[in-house]
């Protein structure tokens, strides 16, 4: 997890709810692959106004772009997430 945001108590329906920290921008593995995931940015003024928020996105998606590369250099296989369990 690379970054939270908090989602106050509302006096509203959730009255009972507590303040909960969200994650916004994560990452993790997959298969030989990199995932980057960022919920920043719905309207572009995100990233006209925050040029850290901009940064942020282009090294998640860079980190994410050299993932089989990496791989590939590492002589890393698949072989710790493959398995033959019947999801059904």
């Amino acid at each position: 997890m690379l970054a939270t945001t908090r989602f106050p108590s509302v006096h509203y329906y959730n009255i009972s709810n507590k303040p909960v920290d969200m994650p916004v921008v994560w990452t993790k593995y997959w298969g030989l692959g990199r995932v980057y995931y960022c919920s920043l940015g719905h309207q572009d003024s995100v990233f006209d106004n925050s040029p850290t928020a901009q940064e942020l996105m282009r090294r998640g998606m860079l980190w994410a772009a050299e993932g089989k590369e990496y791989a590939k250099q590492h002589n890393l296989t698949d072989e710790r997430f493959l398995n033959n369990a019947k999801m059904y």
